[in-house]
């Protein structure tokens, strides 16, 4: 499994409200317990009051993450790279902030 650093944020505040009510549709309904084996989150940081957030996972495939992501595609921007560690990871957020 390869490690992916996924970078999101919502178009506005309507489709950030929307993107909430379905995560908590998503969670009530078993959402982590029903990730595929293939699919791990190492870290997930939601900076909700600007809309942003950022996910590293481990997985298979880009077509698995999709999977995972599409629901919420047309409410927020998505960006999916490649990293091999942490400190990869750090530097990919750090650009990511400027």
């Amino acid at each position: 499994m390869q490690r992916f650093l996924i970078s999101y944020e919502f178009n506005d505040g309507i489709d950030q409200q929307k993107g909430g009510e379905m995560l908590v549709e998503w969670y009530e309904s078993g959402g982590p317990q029903n990730r595929p084996e293939n699919y791990e989150v190492h870290s997930w940081i939601f900076i909700i009051q600007n809309g942003i957030g950022y996910s590293v996972v481990s997985s298979d495939s880009l077509e698995t993450i999709w999977k995972q992501w599409h629901p919420w595609s047309h409410l927020m921007d998505i960006e999916i790279q490649p990293c091999l560690n942490l400190e990869e990871t750090v530097s990919i957020f750090n650009k990511l902030k400027q």
